[in-house]
C-alpha cells in the first residue's frame, strides 16, 4: 500500500489486527522490501521465540529446553511462524505474556500486572488467536488469587480482562461491514477436521508427533498435581504456580478448540500455532519446577537431546521446500511476454503474489477479473459469484488479444472436466454448494478451459509445476496462440 492510511482503510480485508501490518511497515521502511529483507523478518521472529523461552526460564533460575525443542524445531513454526504473517509474532508475544503472568501469580505487584497487560494487548493486536488463550491465563490467575484471598488482585485481573475485551470493539464494529462477504470464507467444520489439522500442526511424523505432545502434557499435569499435594503446606508459592499451570492447560485447550469451531473457517494447520506455543510453555514451566528431582532433570535432558536429534531430520524436507513458483513464472513473463499480450492468472487468489513479482509490459487479469490485485478482496469475489456471467470480460479480452495476433499466457493453466463439458454454477448462493468459493473457482476454471478449447488454434505448456514446491502455489504456465470461430 502506498501510505499507512491505505493500510488502515484496508485493514478489514486482512487476517490480522493493526499492530502486525504496522510492524511490517516499520521494518520495510528501515530495511527495504527485498525477499532477503523479508526472510530476515521471519528469522527475527524465530530468534524472538528463543529470547522469550530464555526469559521465561531465567525468571525461575532455569534454562529453556522443552519449549525450544518442541516449538523451535516444529515444522509449523518454522514455516507458517516465519511467514510475513502474524502467526509467529503473535504466538511469541502471547508466550511472553504467559511467562509474565507466571511472575504475577508467584509475587503479584502493580508493575508486573501492568507489564503483563501491555503484553496481552500487544499479542491481541498482532494476532486474533491469543484472544482464545489469554482468558485462560486470567481465569487461572483469578482462581489462584481467590484461593489466596487476594481479592484486590482478583479485581485487578477482572479489570485487565475487561480492557482486553474492549480493545476488540473496533473489530466487532467492523464485522457489520464484512458480514456480507465473509460467507465465502465460512463453512461448518467437524471435530474430525479440527483433530486432523491439530495432528499436522504438531509436526512430523504426523502419526506420532501429536501423541508425543499429549503424552508430555499428561505427564506434566500428573506431576504438577502430585507436587501440589506434596508441597501445598510447605511451599505455597510453588504450589500456586503449579495450580496456575494446570488450570491453564485445562482451560486453554477447550477454549481454543471452541474458538476455532465458532470461526466456521476451513481449519488450517497454522491456526494451532498459538496453542502449541502455550502448551509447550506450560510444559516447560511444570517440568522446570519438577527438575528439583535428579531423575526428572536427567529425563528432561534425554528428551531434549532426542528431539533435537530427530526433529530437524524430519522437518528438513518441509522447511527447505519453496513456497511458490510464481516468482519464476513472473520472471519468465517479464522476459517473453510483450506489450499487447494478455496474462490470465488462474486462480484469483494467486494475484497478490503475482502482483508482487511481475513488473512487465503485458496486461494481466485474474480469473475472475477483480479490480484489486494487491490483497485478497472477498467482497469483490462475492460480487463475481453473484454475477450471472462472471467471465464475460475475460472472454472478451482473450478474443481481442488472439484476433489481433498477440498471445495469451495462462498462469495456472485452465481446467477441463472428464466429460469435456464445463462445470456450470448459477449465481450464488448455489442450491447445492451455497457460498463455497472453492467450487466457484473450479467452475470458472472449467469455463475458461472449454472456451479456450473451442477457440484457440495452438497452445503449449511453457513451464510445468516444479518438483518439491509447495502445492498451494506450484502452477504451470501455458501459452495460447491464434483464434478460430
Amino acid at each position: 500500500m502506498p501510505t499507512f492510511a491505505d493500510i488502515v482503510h484496508n485493514l478489514k480485508f486482512t487476517s490480522f489486527p493493526i499492530l502486525f501490518p504496522t510492524t511490517v511497515r516499520v521494518f520495510t521502511s528501515l530495511f527495504g522490501t527485498s525477499d532477503a529483507a523479508l526472510r530476515c523478518f521471519g528469522f527475527l521472529v524465530g530468534a524472538g521465540l528463543l529470547v522469550v523461552a530464555w526469559l521465561n526460564a531465567r525468571n525461575r533460575d532455569d534454562v529453556p529446553l522443552i519449549l525450544p525443542a518442541l516449538v523451535g524445531l516444529n515444522v509449523t513454526f518454522l514455516t507458517a511462524g516465519t511467514w510475513i504473517r502474524g502467526y509467529g509474532l503473535g504466538s511469541v508475544l502471547v508466550t511472553l505474556g504467559f511467562g509474565l503472568t507466571v511472575l504475577f501469580v508467584a509475587h503479584p505487584t502493580i508493575l508486573r500486572l501492568v507489564v503483563m497487560f501491555v503484553c496481552y494487548i500487544a499479542s491481541m493486536q498482532t494476532l486474533y488467536f491469543p484472544a482464545a488463550v489469554i482468558p485462560s491465563f486470567l481465569l487461572a490467575a483469578f482462581a489462584v488469587s481467590l484461593f489466596r484471598r487476594q481479592f484486590k488482585w482478583a479485581f485487578a485481573l477482572c479489570l485487565v480482562a475487561a480492557i482486553c475485551g474492549l480493545s476488540y470493539i473496533p473489530k466487532f464494529l467492523t464485522y457489520f461491514e464484512i458480514r456480507d462477504w465473509v460467507l465465502a470464507l465460512q463453512r461448518k467444520t467437524t471435530p474430525g477436521e479440527l483433530w486432523r489439522e491439530f495432528m499436522m500442526a504438531c509436526g512430523e511424523p504426523t502419526q506420532v508427533a501429536p501423541w508425543i505432545w499429549l503424552a508430555i502434557l499428561a505427564m506434566s499435569i500428573f506431576g504438577a498435581i502430585w507436587i501440589v499435594a506434596a508441597k501445598s503446606r510447605r511451599d505455597s508459592t510453588s504450589a500456586n504456580v503449579f495450580v496456575f499451570a494446570v488450570l491453564t492447560i485445562i482451560l486453554a485447550t477447550p477454549m481454543y478448540l471452541v474458538f476455532l469451531w465458532t470461526l466456521h473457517n476451513i481449519p488450517e494447520t497454522r491456526y494451532y500455532l498459538t496453542l502449541l506455543c502455550i502448551l509447550a510453555a506450560v510444559v516447560e514451566l511444570i517440568v522446570g519446577l519438577l527438575a528439583q528431582f535428579a531423575w526428572i532433570r536427567i529425563a528432561r535432558l534425554i528428551l531434549t537431546i532426542c528431539l533435537t536429534a530427530v526433529l530437524p531430520v524430519l522437518a528438513w524436507p518441509k522447511i527447505t521446500e519453496p513456497e511458490t513458483n510464481i516468482d519464476l513464472l513472473a520472471k519468465n513473463l517479464q522476459t517473453y511476454a510483450r506489450e499487447g499480450d494478455l496474462i490470465i492468472v488462474n486462480r484469483w487468489f494467486l494475484a497478490p503474489g503475482f502482483n508482487w513479482y511481475y513488473h512487465g509490459p503485458a496486461q494481466w487479469m485474474t480469473l475472475p477479473e477483480l479490480n484489486e490485485k494487491r490483497i485478497h478482496r472477498y467482497d469483490l469475489l462475492i460480487a463475481k459469484m453473484q454475477t450471472p456471467d462472471a467471465l464475460a470480460d475475460i472472454r472478451a479480452a482473450i478474443s481481442q488479444t488472439l484476433q489481433s495476433g498477440n498471445r495469451v499466457w495462462l498462469v495456472g493453466g485452465a481446467q477441463l472436466t472428464q466429460q469435456g463439458e464445463p462445470f456450470v454454477l448459477g449465481p450464488a448462493p448455489n442450491p447445492q454448494y451455497g457460498w463455497d468459493s472453492g467450487m466457484y473457482d473450479y467452475s470458472w476454471a472449467t469455463l475458461l478451459g472449454a472456451f479456450l478449447q473451442q477457440h484457440v488454434v495452438d497452445g503449449e505448456v511453457v513451464l510445468s509445476p516444479l518438483p518439491g514446491v509447495n502445492s498451494n502455489e506450484n502452477v504451470p504456465l501455458l501459452i495460447a496462440r491464434g483464434w478460430r470461430d
